[in-house]
């Protein structure tokens, strides 16, 4: 069995110019909300939207993603620096490590499902978050990807052992 090496790491870059596989943002409902021409009125997502020329709120729209907890869409883009874009969704709020545990066990299945190498995540609402917070979150959202990773293989194990 060949191992992988997984490895993190924290960088602050502009997520728009990253170069990968996945780019992965989480949200909250007050992330997702929409002006009256339908576009997002949180600034990391209207610049990404616009980067997609509207396919994101487009999508969005089409898929009745609203932001609510477990809630997830990723599209795969063509012509940028990254593979696909996925939004991930945290709910209301997210003010408890277990929600951005979630968040990343989520994260690790839109990776596996798209055989991913490599993923970056931001939190549109990180400018709410104070810097005492990151660490923590960046550490739990690290935990659910390894959860997410290791609990997929798992499943995957034991599928091909019923076989």
């Amino acid at each position: 069995m060949i191992q992988k090496k997984i490895t993190f790491a924290a960088k602050d870059t502009d997520v728009l110019e990253w170069n990968g596989d996945l780019l992965a943002v989480g949200v909250t409902e007050k992330d997702v909300v929409k002006d009256d021409n339908n576009n997002f009125t949180n600034p990391l997502l209207q610049k990404l939207d616009a980067l997609l020329g509207g396919l994101l709120a487009e999508a969005s729209s089409e898929e009745d993603f609203c932001g609510k907890s477990g809630q997830a869409i990723v599209l795969r883009v063509s012509g940028l620096s990254f593979k696909r874009v996925g939004l991930f969704a945290l709910g209301q709020s997210a003010s408890r490590a277990a929600a951005f545990v979630g968040l990343g066990e989520a994260i690790a299945a839109a990776a596996q499902a798209s055989r991913a190498v490599s993923v970056a995540f931001a939190l549109a609402f990180s400018a709410d978050l104070s810097d005492e917070w990151k660490p923590a979150i960046a550490s739990s959202i690290a935990i659910g990807i390894v959860n997410g990773i290791f609990n997929g293989r798992a499943r995957r194990d034991r599928k091909r052992m019923r076989k």
